[in-house]
């Protein structure tokens, strides 16, 4: 399991129906597309900008791909 940040790990246990997997991940960059294609499947509007949950996941994105332990 990859260590990560107690939000980021909240927010993916909110809003991912396989979150345990995702969590039980060893590579960050396996994590990291699994943000990105929900993020693309939930966090856009109708005209693709953005909405309210994508900018929360994309913060989570941030945080792990800058993550130091």
């Amino acid at each position: 399991m990859a260590k990560l940040l107690e939000e980021d790990e909240k927010f993916i246990r909110e809003n991912f129906e396989n979150a345990e997997e995702v969590l039980a991940m060893e590579n960050l960059n396996d994590i990291l597309e699994e943000l990105f294609a929900w993020m693309n499947q939930f966090g856009l509007d109708k005209d693709y900008f953005p909405n309210a949950k994508g900018e929360a996941a994309q913060k989570v994105y941030d945080s792990i791909l800058n993550y130091e332990d």
